[in-house]
């Protein structure tokens, strides 16, 4: 703590009595001792400050001692440490320090600590055994009547010095608990510091010696806006008394701000010990509290914006999805009321129903959409890793498009572009559903007679067994508004062109598409130009599985499709005659435990000549099954989410039984879970496939002439 200055003692005799008693002896016989020595060499004083300082010394109240540093001889002793030694000085002087004091025979420590200084005290505590009694010890090199020494001043446990001093002790160390630094300010300028304590220049970054030589102890360290604002508070404290909490800024001597919380007191001048009116304050770093709230204030704006976008998201998806769903709804219900006004008219009712068959996939694509677009954006959705044959997945696709181009008399083109590995390891349903979604659009924006082409290349990588593969879907229809192309990937977004505007679609495709293809690890990028057409490049790493495969000619058209190709049409006609054939007269057990939906599916499958027995939960299902003789069902139809059982504990019973025909059997998962995982758990619990509803009848006529032929 910076003291008030206090008295200093002069080099003449006659201060003798201002300064003998004083508590701050040691500062006056140092400074004395020095002026002693210095006036030694230039008058002939000598004698009387060597008489003055042992007189001031013999009265001080403590015990003083002068010991040589190389020796150990006492050269000195006062009155008090003669009195508690119990001799008198005679007896003492010239006998070894450590002898007399502490009854060693040899030198303690402290007689030769490496912490003695000329210009500072060391201190210490010390309990001596011999003495009987703990003492507070100050040391110091001096220069003694020629000889090197060691000054010691002390006090014991029973003086009322040694209390006081603990007293302070306490007081310092409650002092240095305060998380901060505390000041006196003089009143009247509001400027100048008077003394400080505990942490106050460490808080301000400066040095006793800065502070005064540069700040001239004046608080212009206090940011000049917040100094302002605090002088008119502290003028009407002086009129009020009190005491206030502000906070303020300052300046470090390095240039670093600080925000401080300052508490002020008043103290008039006639309660002050100096009589000059002042302001006690405290002041605390409150900075990293205030950063973190910043912080923190920061963090709750940007949840509240984000939260603000997702509800605005939200009311423009709900907004969205009613338009959409009402739209195919709309048609459903209206078509469905004009076939039952015209209950007569064939033809009438055969153009509601397809109108309403339209409707439904319509629908159905929408609530796929919205479920795959929903289990992405909250990362739920799985991609399964398998072995896929690029060439088998491109003919699926043109076999699948082979309609749509042909009624719109359109031409869609495959190429392989220098593909040297055949099969690849991925997640073949996500890469098919990228590259459809990519191809469905290319085919409803492009005008009839017009060209679409879907690209495969592989790019040269030596990088182990992974390759580049871009993926180039091109077609030469209406194009896109280069004002739109940044907003092409946003949900439920379409542009605005009176071309397109009866075009249906869920303006969530493409947004599907770019998130497949992230979690890919790829990326997908669109060129495009208004009335000319649309490229959209995606580049996916691919696990290669095969060696390098070189054709003898290796083809580059791995495909193509147009409205003069109906070799694939008759093939698909072929199909489903033997598949008719094969699949009439079997006997099926459907297990739903909906009765409208138990109802639909039986009456579709009777249509097509199977036999069916019905059950409607997972135990009635096991029940029949274990009644009926083997090999009296051909396959099994099992819903997912049924009472009492449900189909994957039905599936595992079944295939657990001791005959034959419950590990043959095919059962086949008939459910409205439609994810990956309900298609992995399926196939965990024994299933042979998965089909999603709504039935589409041919998908499942497909699925199970293949399951039965097996």
């Amino acid at each position: 703590m910076k003291q008030e200055k206090s008295m200093e003692c002069p080099g003449e005799l006659k201060a003798q009595k201002d300064c003998v008693g004083e508590v701050n002896i040691e500062d006056c016989a140092i400074a004395g001792h020095a002026d002693m020595n210095m006036a030694a060499e230039r008058t002939d004083y000598a004698g009387l400050y060597q008489e003055y300082f042992r007189l001031m010394m013999d009265a001080y109240e403590g015990n003083i001692y002068i010991s040589d540093l190389d020796s150990y001889e006492l050269l000195y002793l006062n009155n008090t440490s003669c009195d508690t030694l119990g001799s008198p000085p005679e007896k003492l002087l010239g006998h070894k320090c450590y002898e007399v004091i502490q009854g060693r025979s040899t030198p303690c420590p402290f007689c030769t600590n490496d912490k003695l200084r000329e210009d500072e005290y060391y201190e210490w505590e010390f309990d001596n055994p011999v003495l009987e009694r703990k003492f507070l010890i100050k040391n110091r090199l001096i220069n003694w009547e020629g000889h090197r020494a060691r000054l010691e001043l002390s006090h014991d446990m029973y003086t009322s010095e040694f209390k006081l001093e603990k007293k302070n002790r306490e007081q310092d160390a409650l002092l240095r608990s305060v998380p901060g630094g505390f000041a006196r300010l003089d009143a009247r300028d509001c400027s100048t510091v008077l003394w400080y304590g505990a942490n106050f220049l460490d808080m301000i970054g400066y040095t006793a010696e800065q502070f005064e030589n540069e700040l001239h102890s004046q608080c212009t360290y206090l940011h000049q806006e917040d100094l302002q604002r605090i002088i008119p508070m502290l003028q009407e404290l002086m009129v009020t008394g009190g005491n206030m909490v502000t906070e303020a800024k300052i300046t470090t001597r390095s240039g670093q701000t600080k925000i401080l919380t300052i508490t002020l007191s008043y103290a008039r001048g006639e309660e002050s010990w100096d009589g000059i009116p002042s302001f006690y304050t405290i002041g605390i770093d409150i900075t990293k509290q205030r950063e973190e709230q910043e912080r923190q204030r920061k963090i709750l704006e940007e949840a509240y914006k984000t939260a603000q976008i997702a509800s605005e998201a939200k009311t423009n998806f709900l907004s969205s999805m009613s338009h959409d769903i009402r739209t195919p709804m709309n048609a459903i219900m209206g078509m469905t009321a004009i076939a039952e006004a015209n209950i007569d008219s064939q033809e009438k009712i055969r153009d509601c129903l397809n109108k309403i068959n339209t409707s439904t996939h319509h629908l159905l694509n929408l609530i796929n959409e919205v479920l795959d677009m929903s289990r992405i954006e909250s990362g739920k959705i799985d991609l399964i890793s398998e072995e896929v044959s690029l060439p088998e997945m491109f003919e699926d696709i043109a076999n699948m498009f082979q309609p749509l181009v042909a009624e719109r008399n359109q031409k869609l083109q495959l190429f392989s572009g220098h593909l040297r590995h055949w099969k690849v390891r991925t997640d073949g349903g996500r890469l098919q559903q990228v590259l459809m979604n990519l191809l469905t659009n290319a085919v409803k924006y492009t005008p009839e007679g017009g060209t679409i082409s879907l690209r495969v290349q592989e790019l040269p990588d030596n990088s182990g067994n992974k390759g580049q593969y871009g993926f180039i879907i091109e077609d030469n229809g209406i194009g896109i508004d280069g004002e739109f192309l940044p907003h092409i990937f946003e949900p439920f977004t379409r542009a605005e062109d009176t071309r397109i505007n009866k075009i249906q679609g869920t303006g969530l495709g493409l947004a599907i598409t770019q998130n497949i293809v992230r979690m890919m690890n790829g990326t997908i990028e669109v060129k495009s130009e208004l009335g000319k057409g649309s490229e959209f490049i995606v580049a996916i790493p691919l696990e290669r599985c095969d060696e390098i495969v070189i054709p003898e000619a290796e083809p580059d058209n791995l495909g193509a499709s147009d409205a003069n190709d109906n070799d694939s049409q008759g093939t698909s006609e072929a199909l489903d005659e033997k598949t008719q054939d094969f699949l009439t007269s079997k006997r099926i057990l459907l297990v739903e435990d909906n009765e409208l939906n138990r109802e639909i599916a039986s009456e579709l499958l009777q249509m097509h000549g199977f036999s069916i027995d019905k059950a409607e939960n997972g135990q009635r299902a096991v029940e029949k099954f274990v009644t009926s003789a083997p090999g009296t069902y051909d396959c099994i139809l099992m819903d997912i989410q049924m009472p009492v059982m449900d189909g994957y504990q039905a599936t595992r019973t079944i295939r657990s039984l001791d005959r034959e025909d419950a590990h043959t059997i095919p059962i086949l998962a008939l459910t409205a879970n439609a994810f990956a995982t309900d298609l992995a758990r399926a196939h965990s619990a024994g299933m042979n496939d998965h089909i999603a509803k709504p039935i589409d009848i041919n998908r499942l006529l497909e699925s199970l002439q293949r399951w039965m032929k097996k």
